[in-house]
């Protein structure tokens, strides 16, 4: 019998095309680095500003390491940190591959066992895609494998065409079997059949979620306006179903508002979309010509949007040529530096507060995160009177309770057979070259929200709203040592200013849809829906009752007036942003424990 019959009776025929993967392998692997590369480059946004790349030796280990002739040179190179930071990435690149070639082989068999014992007959094709999908899914929390029915979807539904039902949702791993809701849009689809924040989701058009990923069920639930999707729920532990008609989304992503009797304006946020930097333009333009004396960012619930939005918003408040974020790829190379464009509006210094909550994640948290950055490193906004320039103080400060903590950035590749690789590929780094992966952003003012929410909802905020509690996430551990020296490089926090946030424990770790989307969804029944018409108050009511009554936006106005107090009767003591935090934090009590002393 010739070797090759062995081989064909041993792994099959579709086993033998494996093998025949492994043999072209290497190969591939070596060309694949210039064109990822070049990949990557088109895939980066235009508007980014380049450093240049690490150059690295394209020597193959085995040379590199045969300079080392002893054990004992070879001990001491690796005692010497340049030569160890060379030779460790090589050795874990020679050994990938060598675990690639040997695991191939019993993947390679498998098929062929399948093949040849099975009772059932496999469709191979479907076989290996759900391979796939599991696989990539376990590398982190966001990457996934498309099939080219999924991948098709996630292309209409980009295309402008489609629409949805009003919903925000966490993500899911594909072998979970609920996807949770975490928001629902006031007067949407979803809203008005009565879907509310803490649902789950267990079925979608009769379909079981379990093996879909996050952004497959996000497709099933987006459509042609006017169709519907039938929706199966699960709240206090008893099943409920609805059908809900899609919709175009119609959702404000910006709400302003003015605190008349403290001078103070309140804007919220809840997605980075193309026009976010034009609303809050035209709110501090406001601030610029009237009575002003705060500004409320409020950026909680805001899964992110586009990177360029969160920019042209930092380009309100920076100098021109600030430093907003950078990306680095696995190599720890500085793949692409983001600035501001333009002048900063802000022309005064009026104390900034955001607010943020563990729902705050991805772009949101690098708008949060770089401002807060360039306050404590004392930037300054030049004001042109006349002939005369004005420098003030950009005074910013972070309000309310631990961000999500999403750092990492998703590139969407076609590959063969129409399908596509959702992969993570680099990390994003605030200014003062931190990593907000899976810690987030720590507020300045720890203020916890006092209403107690639902049980659903609790639920909700315990299990979700946290990268760390993803699956398969990336670890500020992994970041660290990813970057060198355990992280050390990367902890430059300012110790000047400690955060208010001590040992609270918010209770079990949240965790996430990091995925930044907004899912844009009748109950069968309708007779509790006409119920309920004539008793609901309008959508601005509901809001503005909302706001007059949420005690993390009440903290903000108050530490503004009493800034604005400091101002006109200890100006030194608010002179500096530094300052400002002392003098707010010595004379304003929130959620740190205070200190106390018992006399006797």
């Amino acid at each position: 019998m010739r070797k090759d019959d062995g081989m064909l009776k041993k792994y099959g025929i579709v086993g033998l095309c494996c093998i025949g993967m492994v043999t072209s392998f290497a190969a591939y692997a070596a060309s694949d680095k210039t064109k990822k590369k070049a990949h990557d480059d088109m895939e980066l946004d235009t508007t980014m500003s380049f450093t240049s790349l690490v150059p690295q030796s394209n020597a193959p280990l085995g040379e590199r390491l045969g300079e080392i002739k002893t054990m004992a040179q070879r001990e001491e190179a690796f005692e010497d940190e340049d030569m160890r930071a060379s030779i460790e990435p090589l050795a874990h690149e020679e050994q990938q591959e060598k675990d690639l070639f040997q695991w191939f082989s019993t993947y390679a068999e498998v098929i062929g066992l399948v093949q040849q014992k099975g009772f059932k007959s496999v469709d191979f094709s479907k076989f290996i895609q759900n391979s796939l999908k599991s696989a990539v899914a376990s590398i982190d929390a966001h990457s996934a494998f498309f099939d080219q029915e999924s991948y098709k979807a996630t292309l209409e539904a980009t295309s402008g065409e489609f629409s949805g039902i009003g919903i925000s949702i966490m993500g899911k791993a594909p072998d979970d079997d609920v996807l949770s809701v975490v928001d629902v849009i006031q007067a949407g689809p979803a809203d008005k059949v009565g879907i509310q924040a803490g649902d789950k989701i267990i079925e979608v058009n009769k379909e079981k979620l379990r093996g879909l990923s996050s952004d497959e069920v996000v497709n099933k639930l987006k459509g042609k306006v006017g169709t519907t999707v039938e929706l199966k729920i699960m709240r206090d532990d008893k099943p409920l179903e609805f059908t809900v008609m899609r919709d175009v989304i119609k959702d404000q992503n910006s709400l302003c508002y003015y605190f008349k009797d403290q001078k103070v304006y309140y804007v919220s946020l809840s997605l980075f979309t193309e026009n976010a930097a034009q609303q809050m333009a035209t709110l501090l333009k406001k601030a610029n010509d009237g009575e002003c004396n705060g500004i409320v960012l409020d950026l909680r619930r805001n899964p992110g949007g586009t990177l360029d939005s969160a920019i042209d918003m930092a380009s309100l408040f920076l100098p021109k040529g600030s430093l907003v974020v950078s990306t680095r790829d696995s190599k720890r190379r500085t793949v692409a530096e983001y600035v501001t464009k333009n002048e900063p509006l802000l022309k005064s210094d009026v104390p900034i507060f955001i607010l943020v909550n563990n729902f705050t994640a991805s772009a949101a948290e690098i708008l949060a995160g770089c401002l807060a950055h360039h306050s404590k490193e004392g930037v300054q906004i030049v004001e042109q009177k006349g002939k005369q320039k004005i420098a003030h103080n950009l005074m910013v400060f972070i309000v309310g309770t631990p961000t999500f903590g999403k750092g990492s950035v998703q590139e969407l590749i076609p590959i063969k057979n129409g399908c596509a690789l959702k992969l993570t590929t680099m990390l994003y780094f605030l200014p003062n070259n931190v990593s907000i992966q899976a810690t987030g952003i720590k507020p300045d003012f720890l203020v916890q929200p006092k209403l107690v929410p639902h049980e659903q909802m609790r639920w909700v905020d315990q299990l979700y709203g946290k990268e760390n509690s993803l699956k398969n996430h990336i670890t500020e551990k992994e970041v660290h040592q990813s970057y060198g020296d355990d992280g050390k490089d990367l902890e430059k926090h300012d110790d000047s200013e400690k955060t208010d946030e001590t040992s609270q424990d918010l209770g079990p770790q949240e965790i996430a849809a990091g995925k930044g989307g907004m899912v844009q969804g009748v109950r069968s029944s309708k007779k509790a829906l006409k119920e309920e018409k004539g008793k609901k108050k309008s959508l601005e009511e509901q809001r503005r009752e909302g706001l007059a009554l949420d005690v993390q936006v009440q903290a903000c106005v108050n530490m503004i007036s009493m800034f604005t107090l400091g101002k006109a009767s200890q100006r030194d003591a608010v002179a500096t942003r530094t300052r400002a935090f002392d003098f707010l934090k010595s004379h304003y009590v929130v959620d740190q424990p205070a200190v106390l002393e018992k006399i006797e």
